[in-house]
């Protein structure tokens, strides 16, 4: 038995399916699986066994293109059926025999149809395209394998074909083009051929020009020239002066007299073409020219394939593909350039941006290794933007972490831990973030400890379970969607937290309270009283007293006590709160609530002077409240307004302070009075408290910035603020201007975005969210005008800028080639000049080059370390020379 030949099976099999595009595989099952029916039973089952592990190799390798690794999973998918249905017999050299012996009857039938078809709508001209083979299969033969697609193309004497890109102009202004077709039929001459060389049978142009028995005709100056001279030993010839007058201005200006007579051959067929003359007719037009009939047949097919042609070929083609990002296609593509020029234009396009790629994946790999997660990402985003359809490269960017929160604290909540951080440069909008408590130390890894909340959005979270009395670690990780964790960003702390919603009542001599504590307190101590006349009233671990009392002015101090691990005991913080006795509570009318920055979430501080009598609450709602300021509200109906609001309370002299954290939105907040008889309602106030904003980045963009943030929900407008201004954007102005501009001026070194909600005529900003800019970059603009010289050229660079930038160095280059240069180091030519750009007259630059051969190109660049400064290329018809 042969070896298993892995890399002409690929060649050979996988590889000529890559635009497959049919509802089925090939059904040839003998060669999908590599099996040779002269095979034993033992050598057909070696022989599955390596191809369905080359499948799954070839499935899940990160180094083969997606189109490669969508037909091997075909392949497995395709398997699992047949198996299915087959498991048996396939381990029968004689069941694969039988089924070859079948198919190859049926199968002669579909090619045979195939072939018939293929002879009657594409046999008059011989040639297909690539999209009209894949669109009739997709109807009549879908499970032809390729080698029998080409048998069928044999007998319909069909050939694959790549319609070429043929000139759509003719170089000339539309007046001047006029009058030459005009002045060709006043002459009565057929081509541009025709004028120059007399009739010729055969002529070619497409890949360049050639006439049989003619070895040295040309279409360039010397033959215009030529022509010229012959026109002036002939009299009465004064159309065909006309033509050649234009053609020796073309020439002299760079123009291509094989695009020009191209042009002029095809434009009468495609006008037909649009008219609905039939091909036929069409050809019979270009092959009266004396145009070679191959390529009159190869011309036609390309006209009536523009704009139809799916997948069209040629050095633009090529040239759009790597602009979009399509590297791995535009790759796939290079085969079908039949042009030798384009041919290596094209590769060498195609090898510079695959060099660049590999470029950035080394930085990338080597940031990785020195630990800055954030340029290794980067540079992998711009080596996927080179090459987008490259699914190995995407798949490299999802296993580079994200780089390390930043800045991660946890502090005392309530009876809980508020652990906050700062979202990394390189975190984007929907970065998901775990946060992992272990006792005693940090987590070390993502799994090392219990997890308190993981999910996208937000950089805060508060642990109602953190245990008490213990040195407790933090440890959070950001990643993206199906992404590596990145390295942890930790920190440590321990509570003793206090009682929280303590509610004192007095009430005929008694007083009732009412507190919340730590699943881990083991004792609550009250006392009553100040000094020396403190008694102790309960010393127990529950959440409630009850006392007869003397008088109606009580204060109690609360103090919870914890026991370490080493069995120590160890007390909170005092808290000490005031029972008031009077007949009737007071109704709060000063109530204020504050917004607080602080990252990762919305918290507000409310104030307000303590009443005479009776424990304030304040009840939060998006509703206003039914009822105004001093009614009186049982209890059911108070619990059916909104919910309350909790968190950490704080005593400042008279007035009593409430920090806590709330969604964002516009809320009506309204104090309620335990009293006697009831809740005695106060003042509302409707409050609206917006989030800060997220993910501000900034690009320059020609001569301004664009801004970009994440909006908060709630929030309808922002108040962007730089240092000499500020400027209002609502989110729908946003989002139609696609971000907030700023221009980039003098004095543009940072900005600030804060978020707006009203509530009310009251309008309420988020904390500001600050992003220092780059230095201002000012636009450097240049001019190029080339002319002839006896023995080189001569270039005029005209360098002008509106800001004063000083003494900047220019180099002006010159590169022959088709394809424009990127930088100065793909030039032939160099010129460096030292340029004083004040703002004000432009910088005016001659050089002397060495003859250059057409196409090429004059182009400026600033040497590697200039700052502050942008070159602005001219248009690039300045630029080439052809």
């Amino acid at each position: 038995m042969a070896p298993f030949d892995v890399k002409a099976y690929e060649t050979d099999v996988v590889k000529p399916l890559r635009r497959w595009s049919g509802r089925d595989l090939p059904d040839d099952l003998v060669t999908r699986y590599a099996v040779d029916l002269s095979m034993s039973d033992v050598e057909l089952a070696a022989r599955l066994a390596e191809v369905r592990s080359h499948w799954n190799k070839g499935a899940n390798s990160p180094g083969k293109a997606a189109a490669i690794r969508s037909i091997y999973k075909a392949f497995l998918a395709a398997d699992t059926e047949l198996k299915a249905e087959n498991s048996a017999d396939m381990n029968d050299i004689q069941w694969w025999r039988s089924r070859a012996k079948a198919r190859a009857g049926t199968q002669q039938v579909h090619v045979e149809a195939l072939a018939k078809n293929l002879a009657v709508n594409f046999g008059w001209l011989g040639l297909i395209a690539a999209g009209q083979l894949e669109a009739t299969m997709r109807v009549m033969a879908t499970s032809l394998a390729p080698e029998e697609v080409d048998q069928a193309l044999a007998a319909a004497r069909v050939r694959r074909e790549v319609p070429l890109e043929l000139p759509r102009s003719s170089g000339l202004q539309d007046t001047v083009y006029r009058t030459l077709r005009s002045r060709l039929v006043d002459a009565r001459l057929g081509s541009v051929v025709e004028l120059l060389h007399g009739e010729v049978a055969g002529f070619r142009l497409l890949h360049g020009f050639s006439a049989p028995g003619r070895p040295g005709a040309r279409l360039d100056a010397a033959a215009v020239e030529e022509a010229v001279q012959q026109a002036n030993r002939r009299s009465g010839n004064q159309a065909e002066r006309e033509v050649l007058g234009i053609l020796g201005t073309a020439v002299r200006k760079g123009g291509d007299l094989r695009d020009l007579t191209v042009h002029h051959l095809l434009e009468e067929v495609r006008d037909g073409h649009s008219s609905g003359a039939p091909p036929s007719t069409l050809l019979a037009l270009l092959t009266r020219t004396g145009w070679d009939q191959q390529e009159c047949a190869l011309a036609l097919f390309s006209v009536l394939n523009e704009g139809v042609s799916a997948r069209p070929g040629g050095l633009t083609r090529v040239t759009e593909l790597l602009g979009e990002g399509k590297l791995v296609e535009a790759r796939q593509l290079l085969g079908s350039i039949t042009a030798a020029e384009d041919a290596t234009a094209a590769r060498e396009l195609v090898d510079r941006q695959s060099a660049q790629v590999e470029e950035l994946r080394r930085a990338a790999a080597t940031a990785l290794r020195e630990g800055d997660e954030s340029t290794a990402r980067d540079k992998l985003r711009q080596a996927a933007t080179l090459a987008a359809d490259d699914e190995g490269l995407r798949d490299e960017l999802r296993r580079i972490p994200l780089s390390p929160a930043l800045e991660a604290t946890a502090a005392t909540a309530g009876l809980g831990l508020r652990v906050s951080w700062r979202a990394a440069a390189d975190h984007p909008e929907d970065a998901v973030y775990r946060v992992v408590r272990q006792v005693g130390r940090a987590p070390g890894d993502p799994d090392d400890g219990t997890t308190v909340r993981e999910g996208p959005g937000g950089t805060a979270v508060t642990d109602d379970r953190a245990p008490a009395a213990v040195l407790i670690g933090y440890s959070v990780f950001a990643s993206v969607e199906g992404g590596a964790w990145s390295r942890r960003t930790e920190c440590q702390a321990e509570i003793l937290p206090t009682v929280q919603d303590v509610r004192l009542v007095l009430e005929d001599g008694v007083v009732t309270g009412t507190w919340r504590t730590h699943p881990d307190a083991v004792t609550v101590h009250v006392a009553r009283g100040e000094g020396r006349a403190t008694a102790v009233v309960a010393v127990a671990g529950g959440t409630s007293l009850r006392e007869e009392v003397e008088g109606d002015d009580h204060a109690y101090t609360f103090t919870v006590s914890y026991r370490r691990p080493n069995g120590a005991t160890v007390r909170s913080a005092a808290l000490r709160v005031r029972a008031l006795g009077r007949s009737s509570a007071e109704a709060v009318e000063d109530l204020e609530v504050e917004p607080v920055a602080v990252s990762g979430s919305t918290q507000v501080s409310l104030s307000w002077t303590k009443p005479a009598g009776g424990e304030v609450a304040v009840r939060r709602s998006t509703a206003p409240p039914p009822w105004r300021a001093g009614v009186v509200v049982a209890a059911s109906e108070l619990a059916a307004f909104g919910e309350e609001v909790r968190g950490e309370h704080r005593d400042h002299g008279v007035k009593r302070i409430l920090i806590a954290d709330v969604p964002a939105g516009i809320f009506h907040y309204l104090p309620v009075t335990q009293g006697p008889a009831g809740a005695v309602c106060g003042q509302a106030v409707a409050v609206g408290v917006a989030s800060q904003v997220t993910g501000l980045r900034a690009r320059l963009l020609g001569g301004e910035y664009v801004l970009s943030w994440a909006w908060p929900d709630q929030v309808a407008a922002a108040e962007v603020s730089w240092p000499r201004g500020s400027r209002r954007v609502s989110r729908q102005q946003y989002q139609s201007e696609g971000g907030f501009r700023l221009p980039n001026g003098p004095g543009v070194t940072s900005v600030s975005v804060r978020g707006l909600i009203s509530a009310g005529r009251v309008e309420q900003r988020s904390a500001a969210t600050t992003l220092e800019l780059d230095a201002p970059v000012v636009p450097v603009h240049y001019s190029v005008a080339v002319s002839r010289k006896l023995r080189g050229v001569q270039v005029r660079v005209s360098v002008r800028t509106d800001q004063a930038v000083g003494k900047r160095t220019v180099l002006v280059t010159g590169t022959e080639s088709r394809v424009m240069p990127l930088n100065a180091d793909q030039s032939h030519h160099r010129s460096e000049h030292v340029c004083d750009l004040t703002g004000q007259e432009p910088v005016e630059l001659v050089i002397e080059f060495p003859k250059l051969r057409k196409p090429f190109w004059i182009r400026c660049f600033l040497p590697e370390g200039e700052d502050r400064v942008r070159l602005v290329d001219p248009p690039a018809n300045q630029l080439k020379v052809s």
